[in-house]
């Protein structure tokens, strides 16, 4: 008779990396007496080479300012990186266009340009917490908050790194929307020790919902154009 053995045990359970060590220190950004400029440029490279161990490294507690100054200032770069180039661009199509423009519109637009520059700070701390608190809902709703608003901040924070890829024309800002909805799943799963799924859930189901949003609004649109068109031509 031949010899039976019991089934294999099952898989174990999805498990996030553990916490930093003592012999794995934090990201080089909140480590104290780390030079600035050194600190930022390693902590860039960090996230953008190695996701998983920098948000394994990063801390999911404590003050906020450091985090806060990173997003900040990475975020300025990027915004007037972009706003740099549509300048450009927009003094490119004003030399194409200059028969038909006196350049009253071109002027409107590089005042806007400048505005954008200027509080660029400011917008990019509205928008890390509007993103945090929109992200942490979604995160609640799906059963992966594990670690508090503050560890969900951090990630916020720390993927918008992505923002130095605004720096490369043309593609660099669809380079960094996508990088950055990548590094957030990652952060989000490692912080708050969740799944894969549920971190990529709270990421994505907010972006899916704006987007059909947008094209209702656009549909929506679309149509009373069209209406009235068709009651002119009457």
């Amino acid at each position: 008779m031949a010899d039976t053995y019991p089934p294999p045990p099952p898989p174990p359970p999805f498990a996030p990396p553990l916490p930093p060590t003592a012999a794995e220190p934090p990201i080089p950004w909140e480590q104290p007496g780390y030079p600035a400029l050194e600190g930022l440029y390693e902590t860039v490279k960090l996230f953008l080479t190695a996701p998983a161990e920098a948000f394994r490294r990063m801390p999911v507690t404590g003050e906020l300012s450091r985090p806060l100054g990173f997003a900040i200032l990475l975020g300025w770069v990027g915004i007037v990186a972009g706003q740099a180039y549509q300048i450009a661009l927009g003094g490119a199509m004003r030399n194409w266009m200059a028969p038909l423009s006196r350049g009253q519109d071109f002027n409107l637009g590089i005042g806007f340009n400048i505005a954008m520059m200027v509080s660029a700070p400011l917008l990019m701390l509205i928008g890390v917490f509007v993103g945090a608190a929109i992200l942490h809902v979604f995160l609640m709703m799906v059963g992966g908050n594990n670690a508090g608003f503050s560890a969900t901040t951090r990630v916020v924070c720390y993927a918008n790194c992505t923002a130095v890829l605004q720096i490369v024309p043309l593609c660099g800002g669809f380079a960094a929307a996508i990088w950055t909805i990548i590094l957030e799943v990652i952060g989000l799963a490692i912080a708050h020790r969740t799944t894969q799924g549920k971190a990529a859930a709270a990421v994505l189901i907010p972006i899916v919902i704006c987007c059909v949003c947008v094209a209702l609004i656009f549909a929506v649109a679309g149509a009373a154009i069209m209406a009235a068109i068709g009651k002119a031509a009457h």
